[in-house]
């Protein structure tokens, strides 16, 4: 646009009745207020988005709240098992004890969802199972989880960590002389 029209436009003017006055002046009116609330929807929106994000940060940050304070017992049960492992002239009610407490910490996972991975005796599965060692033996079926070096955990069927296993390597019945031996993975 030039400056001539952009002049000429400046100049115009236009002849409106009181009427269209009255009524321009209202409509000039419902948009101030329609401006006003709009304003006032979008703070209250970025106030409760504001607010929502607090919200979530603060769960987030003591979400573990619960759990935290079912484990003190447990500690607590360590630590004098611990101290009365010193003392103790009986080691086996020590460590019937110590055993009461791994299955009290047990229980909590359990309580939240959490399972251990069964390993001994049960077929390779690399989605539960991280295989540490292949032992060449003649006894087991090739892939059977033969022992367990480091329990795994699910979550409500989510894999937390995989167990560590040894698993079987089956050999021919002419390589006997060979049974037995390890191969690290």
């Amino acid at each position: 646009m030039s400056n001539k029209e952009e002049k000429r436009k400046k100049n115009v003017t236009v002849k409106v009745s009181e009427e269209e006055l009255e009524e321009l002046k209202q409509k000039a009116g419902e948009r101030d207020d329609y401006y006003n609330k709009w304003l006032k929807v979008h703070a209250e929106y970025e106030n409760t988005r504001r607010r929502m994000e607090k919200e979530k940060e603060e769960y987030f940050k003591f979400a573990n709240e619960s759990i935290i304070a079912q484990l003190f017992p447990i500690v607590d049960n360590f630590d004098m098992a611990l101290s009365a492992m010193d003392k103790a002239e009986d080691k086996e009610a020590v460590m019937n004890g110590i055993k009461l407490v791994q299955k009290e910490f047990h229980k909590v996972l359990e309580d939240r969802g959490v399972k251990k991975i069964e390993t001994n005796g049960k077929q390779f599965d690399p989605h539960f199972h991280e295989a540490v060692l292949a032992i060449e033996t003649t006894d087991a079926l090739d892939g059977v989880i033969l022992e367990e070096l480091r329990s795994g955990y699910v979550l409500n069927d989510r894999l937390l960590r995989a167990a560590q296993v040894k698993v079987a390597k089956n050999v021919a019945e002419d390589l006997s002389s060979a049974e037995g031996t390890e191969e690290l993975l």
